[in-house]
């Protein structure tokens, strides 16, 4: 169970009496002010890590097949004599490089987190 305020001046308290002021601080920095079962540990943050990595990935390999699937409509708009309505198709690649580029914007943020916390707890 986590501890509450009040639980944990109680126990300062207590240490305060038996130990003396500099051990019971002490002490009391090495308690977390919620449950122990809420701390990542560094092999969390890897495992963390590592799945942003395989995400990061998955998007490059997407980004790649965008690119073929340009690459493709222009050939097909070549081969059939055919153009797609250029503002149309204009459209479409902003709002896929904005989507792609939002996601990448997001990993790499998440990226950065899970980096400070585990500088902190490092």
């Amino acid at each position: 169970m986590a501890p509450d305020e009040r639980s944990r001046l109680e126990a300062s308290q207590a240490l305060t009496q038996q130990l003396g002021p500099a051990a019971a601080a002490a002490l009391m920095e090495c308690i977390p002010p919620f449950g122990w079962h809420e701390i990542a540990t560094k092999s969390d943050l890897r495992a963390l890590e590592r799945r942003f990595d395989a995400l990061e990935r998955q998007f490059d390999a997407l980004e790649r097949q965008f690119d073929a699937l340009e690459r493709s409509f222009g050939g097909l708009e070549e081969q059939l004599g055919f153009r797609f309505d250029a503002k149309l198709h204009a459209e479409m690649n902003r709002m896929i490089r904005w989507t792609v580029a939002s996601l990448f914007g997001g990993i790499t943020a998440l990226s950065a987190a899970a980096a400070v916390v585990a500088a902190l707890l490092a």
